[in-house]
């Protein structure tokens, strides 16, 4: 397999097999090259777009990300897709000012978690 040619513009503008891999479809470029650049915050705040649990998740999820990972195929290794997630949980600041507010009117309806 040859690496990966960034210079084509193409490249930018499809999903990567690990996101495509992933059941919630997590932006995992991304969230990576945030946590790479100490913007942990911003990578759990991408994290939560597409996944409300990123914390949680980040611990138990059985991972599909990382047998489609790329790097894989190119290194024999995959990226810890699943471990880089709970590092953005546990390194993040009080993002709780960035979340939606909790709505004032109840709607009548209950869930299980």
């Amino acid at each position: 397999m040859r690496p990966t040619d960034v210079s084509n513009p193409q490249y930018y503008h499809r999903v990567v097999d690990c996101q495509w891999a992933c059941p919630a479809h997590t932006n995992v470029p991304e969230y990576i090259r945030l946590i790479a650049q100490g913007r942990f915050t911003e990578a759990y705040m991408l994290n939560r777009e597409s996944n409300v649990f990123p914390g949680i998740l980040g611990r138990t999820c059985d991972r599909p990300c990382e047998p489609a990972c790329r790097r894989g195929r190119v290194d024999g290794k995959p990226v810890a897709i699943c471990r880089l997630k709970r590092v953005a949980a546990d390194y993040s600041d009080d993002f709780r000012h960035l979340l939606p507010p909790i709505p004032r009117e109840k709607n009548g309806k209950r869930i299980a978690l």
